[in-house]
């Protein structure tokens, strides 16, 4: 007598084939998404930095009278020293505040201040409040220098590849990790590995003629 059973089910083995070949796409996908992110962010860091250039330079264009006060002298604007008076009328997040009386040369310094940094709001009760262009991107340095053929050089830079912050609101950046090699008197090796944090810095640089 003969007999014949048809195997039912799946057995262990397949089920342990599936699970590695769908992780391994989840991973792949994983991967994508991530990528996918860091070229949004990306994009829109540089579409923040193309709109503050062209701030500038339609402010520069403007008050072109006092366009030697608007050379940075090859430093970044210094976002911790407000100039006395903000020559446009702007809302701290309380009340709007009435632009001041400016000279010439006044209104460039409010100019670099105005764009490179922003106002500054802060909306009672949020936590985070954004009021320009440079509130979306990290750590923008604005440098504007002024040729010899009085053409002006915009240079705009921004941190890019940041992790986010940690609890203390500071930026966390991605960490590459350096191996040194040491050799003792008995010529036995012991390796040291030792992490650098890597600030990416992305730039939009233009030269106008006013």
């Amino acid at each position: 007598m003969i007999f014949s059973s048809a195997q039912r089910g799946i057995n262990l083995v397949e089920v342990m084939v599936t699970v590695a070949i769908t992780s391994i796409g989840l991973l792949g996908l994983n991967s994508l998404q991530l990528q996918a992110n860091r070229s949004t962010q990306d994009s829109g860091n540089r579409s923040q930095a193309i709109w503050m250039i062209e701030d500038i330079t339609n402010r520069i264009r403007a008050n072109n009278i006092a366009l030697a006060s608007y050379d940075t002298a090859g430093a970044a604007v210094n976002c911790a020293n407000r100039p006395a008076n903000i020559c446009s009328a702007f809302h701290n997040g309380t009340v709007r505040v009435a632009a001041a009386a400016c000279n010439n040369a006044q209104l460039a310094a409010s100019d670099l201040w105005e764009v490179a940094c922003g106002f500054g709001g802060n909306v009672p009760g949020s936590t985070t409040t954004r009021s320009s262009a440079a509130d979306f991107i990290a750590n923008p340095a604005l440098i504007v220098t002024l040729n010899p053929d009085n053409s002006v050089n915009l240079n705009l830079s921004w941190d890019v590849r940041t992790g986010g912050l940690d609890a203390d609101g500071n930026a966390v950046y991605a960490a590459i990790g350096n191996t040194t090699e040491t050799v003792d008197a008995s010529g036995n090796n012991s390796y040291t590995t030792a992490d650098n944090i890597a600030v990416r810095r992305a730039t939009y640089e233009r030269d106008i003629r006013p």
